[in-house]
């Protein structure tokens, strides 16, 4: 079978992030968080829950330990970063869920930029990885908001819901086009959590 790329556009706050972290433990006990950036050495930094200073404008990557080990991680998924100094870890594969954090809109100060959870693997071949994606991707929808396409000029909104983008309670809370803070994903889309 072909390798499946899942992916879900999510917009959160490190608010949000830190209870999504919280929602993974207490359904996953051998979920982990490793925090992504260039590591100057194999210490990896590893969090079990992830707090609001540590979620701020960081990436990660969740991984199962039940399925790749932290020492298995440490062996085959770090690499010397390619411009010499220090270290860089895999995002997706086994046991592994690449999650980008949103970020304020560089176009639009006051808006929040999407972030996304990703996954790459092949479901014949590795099960215990596609029930794992599987897992995080209903926690995450159980816990998110539906959004709706909105025309910032015209303010009409889309009667239909995004299929692709969701986001948490605190980012919908904060973010819900009032006062020109919205969600967005580019210059031309914009979204609310709901129709006003």
């Amino acid at each position: 079978m072909a390798t499946k790329l899942p992916t879900i556009q999510t917009f959160m706050t490190p608010v949000d992030v830190m209870q999504f972290s919280i929602v993974l433990k207490e359904h996953i006990q051998s979920v982990k968080f490793i925090k992504q950036y260039i590591w100057t050495d194999k210490n990896i930094p590893i969090f079990d829950q992830l707090d609001v200073e540590v979620a701020e404008n960081s990436n990660f990557c969740i991984i199962d330990t039940n399925i790749l080990s932290i020492e298995r991680f440490k062996n085959e998924y770090i690499a010397p970063h390619p411009a010499g100094s220090g270290y860089m870890g895999g995002w997706v594969g086994e046991g592994l869920i690449q999650f980008l954090g949103s970020k304020n809109a560089d176009y639009a100060p006051d808006c929040l930029r999407n972030g996304r959870l990703a996954a790459s693997y092949d479901p014949i071949e590795d099960p215990e990885t596609d029930k794992f994606v599987k897992t995080v991707w209903k926690l995450f929808k159980k816990g998110a908001k539906k959004l709706y396409f909105i025309d910032r000029e015209t303010g009409k909104v889309q009667e239909k819901p995004e299929t692709r983008f969701f986001a948490w309670p605190d980012a919908a809370k904060k973010f819900n086009g009032e006062n020109g803070h919205y969600l967005t994903n580019h210059a031309f889309a914009y979204f609310i959590p709901k129709q006003p």
